[in-house]
């Protein structure tokens, strides 16, 4: 047999640092059977790690290098197409390629490696530093602990070098272990009949056996085999059949499977609109040239936008390719499943964080397989695994959910399915009744294809909006929630038996607590922000590090045991529902009644089958939902995020209110969306109130021009953080420095950030801005930025400073 010589060595990579590709030997007996994708098991210094091939050479200069050990899965994890995927966006966003690996494999395939330190010594030397002492003292305490938990425990000790010291001297020794459970394939045991014994040599082998007979008659009544759990036999009773040759057993894999469907539709025999028709057979044409092209399908709330997207996926279907939906919310999987499973049936996965590491293991390697065609999910599922991928929808491509934040990469998932589409020649729909600024830039100028949908399907019209101005009831308990108006309306609708949807972006019963008497607002001891009353558990908690307590029954500064609430959160607006509205029945979708798993599946299904009248929630009620009696929106108050230090404040709030506003009036119901402010006055909400998003563009359009901001420049945003105000600062600056070498950007800052410190982590930015005109496609900053961090900011002294680099930031607190 000839051997691969390109086979000879292969480019390793880990999910977790250090952050580069390492150089393996592939043995004699791997050569035949090595691919790039798959998983291996490696030596690196003192342990084995899990790692990705990315690459197959021939040859190397490097001398010695260590073998393969085994190859872990014979299946690539990722295909050549999700490699080349992989190492744009690592590229692109500035992030290690190990990491970003790390994001397109389900968890606990590709495992972490967490590094341990364990003492070797019975007793501590005498001179030692304080600081030594102390990790020491930790480590003796919990016999072997992970340098991860040391580093929480002392947050003012740089306990990675102080280790490395003790390391050399033999008083302690470090190892890395596989941290995680490692998920598999489940199976189950089949027990099967032997036919091949005839009817008087069973007879004779079951003689006397009574036990061993009625296994046999089961199995005869089951077509010969079922599952070791359905039979009512001990071991032993199995075992002698077993030696008797009667049976034998087979392992068989179950599928793990995520419940996410809502109810079982049955698929309706839509009549295209014009419109429709129009974008379908645009679109239809350019899955026949089989070539890379984009549209943005820019369609009212209500316009059938799933209609094309479900013609189009008919049509990739019939020539034999796959298709991939993405959508942007975990609550709207649901409802889009039952849509989706009721055209196509079993062909659709689903993928999202949600499910159980064995429920996301089984479908993805179902759609390696080839077995599921079409894939359906949030952010995560743009990394499917389809083979032959022809159409890449994103519905609601303006969603900022789609940005990734933490960890890195911050990938944008629309960005990333456009330039999956580019690598397959697939045809891309970007969907949306709002669509993000970058997006209708692209289509204007030509980048893009635009395809309206400007008529509501069954030419229901838009629903109404009016604006309360909420300043007129801010001072009456009774009034200054709810409105008259609002109220009012509520009531109207439900004697109608229709149903209502209210939106409060914003969880909790209220932002903060403050003392009546002094003005003392508790705050969180670890982040610079307030902390919100949760009164259905009695605490006070912080929503960006986790901290809670319980709420003070006096105030700690001057005793006063009465507090005032400020503002008014999902909970506290519940309350106020059931006061005045008792006999209503009302369901809350917020993150706190959704924690639990498929736990929006049930209020998603409760409320389409009316079991409720009132949906009220954050943000994941405003998304894509169709509820047919659903005839009323009320927007609680509409400034929540209106005034935010961000250029796309106006943006992201006229889509939220836009897309809220969409849910009322469908199925020939007219509806109507009351809008709760202080600020009545503000352009963004005049806009609003006629839906008309073009001229909201045209307008807010001019004001990001000038100053360089997407679509017109590019930017990276930069977050340090550290124990140190100082320290942070001082390496900021420092990378400022060089950064502002290069001609042609604009640097801001070093600023504290908007969120000044996050879990006890003092944070600073800086802005980092290029023009289209001289940077078209911003490779001048990434590049710059990567050369400063690799080759100049990474030699610094600033090693208990973290770094995070933001390439097109969504979210700029």
């Amino acid at each position: 047999m000839t051997r691969n010589n390109n086979k000879n060595y292969a480019l390793v990579v880990f999910p977790s640092p250090p952050d580069k590709a390492f150089i393996y030997q592939v043995p004699e007996k791997l050569k035949d059977t090595i691919k790039a994708g798959q998983i291996v098991s490696v030596p690196f210094a003192k342990r084995t790690l899990t790692g990705l091939v990315i690459e197959l050479l021939r040859e190397t200069d490097i001398k010695p290098v260590k073998n393969i050990i085994h190859i872990n899965d014979p299946e690539p994890a990722l295909s050549n197409e999700l490699l080349k995927l992989s190492k744009w966006i690592a590229e692109y966003y500035v992030s290690g390629l190990g990491e970003t690996i790390k994001s397109t494999i389900p968890p606990g395939i590709l495992n972490k490696n967490t590094l341990y330190v364990k003492t070797t010594v019975d007793k501590l030397p005498e001179d030692l530093s304080g600081s030594d002492t102390k990790i020491l003292n930790e480590i003796k305490r919990k016999r072997k602990v992970s340098v991860v938990n040391l580093e929480k425990t002392f947050p003012e000790i740089n306990v990675r070098r102080i280790l490395s010291a003790l390391e050399k001297s033999g008083i302690v020794q470090t190892q890395y272990m596989a941290s995680g459970k490692p998920v598999s394939i489940k199976t189950e045991k089949i027990v099967h009949l032997n036919t091949d014994i005839n009817e008087s040599e069973l007879e004779s082998l079951l003689k006397n056996s009574p036990a061993q007979a009625q296994i046999v008659s089961i199995l005869k009544n089951n077509n010969n085999s079922t599952a070791r759990k359905n039979l009512p036999a001990t071991a032993q009773t199995l075992n002698r059949l077993l030696q008797k040759g009667i049976i034998r057993f087979k392992e068989n894999e179950i599928y793990r499977v995520n419940s996410d469907r809502i109810f079982n539709e049955t698929e309706e025999n839509y009549i295209l609109t014009d419109e429709q028709a129009l974008a379908s057979q645009k679109i239809e044409s350019s899955l026949n040239s089989r070539k890379f092209k984009i549209f943005l399908l820019y369609g009212v709330t209500g316009s059938g936008k799933t209609i094309v997207y479900m013609q189009a996926i008919k049509q990739v279907m019939k020539a034999g390719k796959s298709a991939l939906v993405l959508i942007p919310e975990i609550s709207l999987t649901p409802q889009a499943v039952s849509r989706y499973k009721a055209v196509f049936g079993d062909k659709v996965a689903v993928l999202h964080s949600r499910m159980s590491p064995g429920e996301r293991f089984d479908t993805w390697r179902r759609i390696r397989k080839g077995e599921l065609d079409i894939v359906l999910g949030p952010r995560s599922a743009v990394f499917a695994p389809l083979k032959n991928l022809g159409l890449i929808i994103v519905d609601e491509e303006h969603d900022s959910s789609f940005k990734q934040t933490d960890p890195a990469p911050r990938y944008n998932a629309r960005d990333v399915a456009v330039m999956r589409g580019k690598l397959n020649n697939a045809v891309v729909i970007l969907g949306s009744a709002t669509p993000s600024f970058e997006s209708l830039y692209n289509g204007l100028n030509g980048k893009y294809e635009i395809l309206k949908l400007e008529k509501r399907v069954e030419k229901t019209p838009l629903p109404a909006v009016v604006l309360v101005d909420q300043k007129k009831f801010a001072s009456d308990k009774e009034t200054r929630i709810i409105s008259p108006l609002l109220r009012e309306k509520i009531e109207h609708r439900l004697k109608l038996n229709q149903q209502v949807i209210l939106l409060q972006n914003r969880r909790g019963y209220s932002p903060f607590l403050m003392c009546s008497e002094c003005g003392h607002i508790e705050r969180c001891k670890n982040c610079d922000i307030t902390l919100t009353f949760h009164k259905s558990t009695s605490t006070v908690e912080c929503h960006y590090c986790g901290y809670k307590q319980p709420a003070p029954d006096t105030c700690p500064k001057c005793g006063n045991a009465s507090f005032s609430y400020s503002g008014a959160g999902t909970e506290q607006i519940e309350e106020e529902l059931q006061k005045l509205f008792p006999d209503v029945r009302t369901l809350r979708m917020d993150f706190d009644t959704t924690r639990r798993k498929n736990a929006y599946s049930k209020i998603i299904r409760d409320f389409m089958n009316h079991k409720a009248d009132i949906l009220l929630g954050t943000q994941m009620v405003a998304k894509g939902h169709d509820f047919p009696k659903v005839s009323l929106v009320g927007i609680i108050s509409a400034d929540t995020g209106l005034h935010f230090p961000d250029f796309r404040a106006g943006e992201k709030t006229f889509q939220l209110l836009a897309q809220a506003a969409g849910r009322a009036g469908r199925r020939n119901t007219q509806g109507e969306v009351i809008i709760q402010t202080m600020t009545p006055e503000h352009p963004v909400l005049s806009f609003v109130l006629t839906h008309n998003f073009d001229k909201f563009y045209k307008w807010d359009i001019r004001n990001r021009q000038g100053l360089n901001y997407p679509p017109f420049g590019r930017i990276i945003l930069i977050n340090f953080s550290g124990i140190k105000q100082q320290e942070v600062l001082s390496a900021a600056e420092f990378l400022k420095k060089f950064l502002a070498r290069e001609k042609g950007i604009t640097i801001l800052g070093p600023a504290l950030s908007p969120i000044s410190r996050i879990k006890n982590r003092y944070r600073f930015q800086i802005i980092i801005k290029s023009s289209k005109k001289t940077d078209p496609s911003g490779n001048k900053i990434r590049r710059l930025v990567k050369y400063a961090l690799h080759n100049y900011y990474s030699k610094n002294k600033f090693h208990n400073v973290r770094v995070a680099v933001n390439v097109d930031p969504i979210n700029m607190l």
